[in-house]
């Protein structure tokens, strides 16, 4: 079962908002080709789009000061592409799916944070959707019907890019929270069970939803044949993690089946095959987060930046739910006060660090990517 989030969703308890009547649905063949249409795509390759933004960085350093990182331009032909689909951004208490897909700044905000940084090592695709508001994950009874349509439109977007823009390169699969529930339908879909376009699949990135596996095992659970990954080398596998602050306990909302662990792979680890702290996060500075993190006045870029400040490991509850616990490091000498207040409640809520679960980890995350543009063709892990 689905399950809320975003904080706000708590409040639809209270307000009792009525459901929505469902849209009718079209015809698969009829929402593949409203995919044509260069306006259903956020960010499409050699555009001037949200993901053309600028991702100049403030970097706070460990002595105090600041320094203005300027962001190079992305190469002209990344090797892979990068398909993303982006989380909650529909905060409505009501039922339903986000009908208006030409009111998208708050999605293309929450597309440059999570998934802008990215044009470093891929082309981006990033499609728009029907997407369920963040109420509609708290009436199961007909939660269904309104994610059948968010996720018909993502299929036929994915169907659309593989017909029209793939021409047979390696791919990526990014999504986060929402976005990495219909990344997971995708796999589960089209990947899973096919191993010609399992060796189509470079990685897929699946942050803040639910994924399972048999204790002890890589494959399973919610994948039948695509792994946990296990190297920053391995191909054609997942990775995936929620994370909270270190010293809080994972959520048993979201405890796996009995007999099986949550998947929770810290990306820094992955890179480095020992525990290192993540070595770049990033934190999109504008009006609605400016006033979530410290350091960021008076600001000239859109990003704050830190290096090797937060020190990251999986741990486990009795029942297996696993999640990525963050601490920072604590050097001595380093002046930098934590962007984040982790005192904060809505970050010791069930939700624990969801809302910056793929900012806290960007560099890393790209840096696998990278991984796999310089490792070029390789085939697919046998399993």
């Amino acid at each position: 079962m689905s399950r809320p989030w975003v904080f706000a969703a708590s409040l639809a308890l209270a307000c009792g908002a009525p459901p929505a009547a469902a849209p009718a649905a079209p015809s698969q063949t009829a929402i593949a080709d409203r995919y044509a249409d260069p306006s259903l795509w956020l960010c499409l390759p050699g555009r001037d789009d949200t993901c053309a933004r600028s991702l100049d960085a403030t970097e706070l350093l460990p002595d105090g000061s600041r320094v203005v990182v300027r962001e190079p331009p992305p190469p002209a032909e990344p090797p892979l592409d990068c398909f993303y689909v982006y989380p909650t951004t529909d905060m409505s208490l009501r039922p339903g799916n986000h009908e208006d897909l030409g009111d998208v700044e708050r999605t293309a905000n929450t597309t440059l944070s999570q998934a802008g940084h990215f044009r470093s090592a891929c082309k981006l695709y990033v499609p728009l959707y029907r997407q369920v508001t963040i109420g509609t994950y708290l009436h199961p009874d007909v939660q269904d019907e309104y994610l059948a349509v968010a996720e018909g439109d993502v299929v036929s977007a994915f169907q659309y890019y593989m017909s029209h823009f793939n021409r047979g390169r390696k791919l990526v699969l990014v999504g986060h929270s929402q976005g990495a529930q219909m990344v997971t339908k995708l796999l589960q879909r089209f990947f899973d069970d096919d191993e010609a376009l399992r060796a189509r699949l470079s990685l897929a990135l699946v942050v803040g939803w639910h994924l399972d596996v048999p204790a002890g095992k890589t494959v399973g659970g919610t994948f039948q044949h695509i792994p946990v990954c296990a190297s920053a080398d391995e191909t054609a596998c997942v990775v995936g993690y929620r994370s909270i602050v270190a010293g809080t306990a994972p959520s048993a909302r979201d405890d796996p089946p009995p007999g099986h662990s949550s998947v929770c792979v810290d990306p820094s680890a992955l890179l480095a095959g020992r525990e290192r702290p993540l070595s770049r996060s990033y934190f999109l500075v504008n009006e609605r987060t400016e006033h979530m993190l410290r350091g960021a006045e008076d600001l000239t870029t859109p990003f704050l930046l830190v290096r090797d400040f937060y020190r990251t490991a999986c741990v486990a509850s009795p029942s297996g739910n696993t999640a990525l616990a963050v601490s920072v490091v604590g050097a001595p000498g380093d002046r930098r006060e934590n962007p984040l207040s982790f005192e904060a409640r809505m970050f010791r809520s069930f939700l624990g660090l969801h809302l910056v679960d793929m900012q806290l980890a960007q560099g890393d995350l790209v840096d696998l990517v990278t991984r796999h543009v310089e490792m070029g063709a390789a085939p697919p892990n046998p399993r």
